[in-house]
């Protein structure tokens, strides 16, 4: 055991062997204020310039206001007046058309839905799934359209609903 001891000693009066180096320790960095007024700033202004931009053209959307100039037509006495010798035919106005008749008069059966498939179309009236040819109430099934179904009364008279 001695010579452990002997072994310490002089491993104790030994120079040491790693030598502190010649740089200086680090510090901490410094610490940091934040982004400056600036770097918030322009951001800022270009949102807020945005924001406007969208208001205003709204604005301008919503209060759009389309004028249109309407110029009375040239009558046969006008023409006349300002060239005489000159005579041209005044347009008769044409008789109103007769108003189509009503979509769903008030009698016939309510169409609730169209399931149009060109092979087997098929309606629901009253509650009731119908083909071509079936009966509803006093009313008989004659074709069914995309869009309407066309019944025939007991007096013959076709009457066309639609869905509302």
């Amino acid at each position: 055991m001695s010579l452990i001891n002997d072994a310490l000693k002089q491993a104790r009066k030994a120079p040491p062997r790693n030598l502190p180096s010649a740089v200086p320790p680090l510090q901490p960095a410094a610490a940091d204020d934040g982004p400056s007024a600036l770097a918030w700033l322009a951001p800022a202004v270009v949102i807020i310039l945005i924001v406007a931009a969208i208001f205003f053209i709204g604005w301008a959307v919503a209060h759009h206001n389309v004028k249109s100039v309407a110029t009375a037509p040239e009558t046969a006495d006008r023409v006349k007046s300002e060239s005489p010798g000159v005579t041209l035919p005044v347009a008769q106005p044409h008789p109103a058309d007769p108003p189509p008749p009503p979509l769903n008069p008030p009698e016939a059966p309510k169409l609730q839905a169209i399931f149009y498939v060109p092979s087997k179309p098929s309606a629901i009236i009253d509650g009731k799934t119908v083909y071509p040819g079936d009966q509803v109430g006093h009313y008989r099934v004659k074709t069914i359209n995309k869009s309407t179904v066309i019944l025939v009364g007991p007096d013959k008279k076709e009457i066309q609903i639609g869905v509302n």
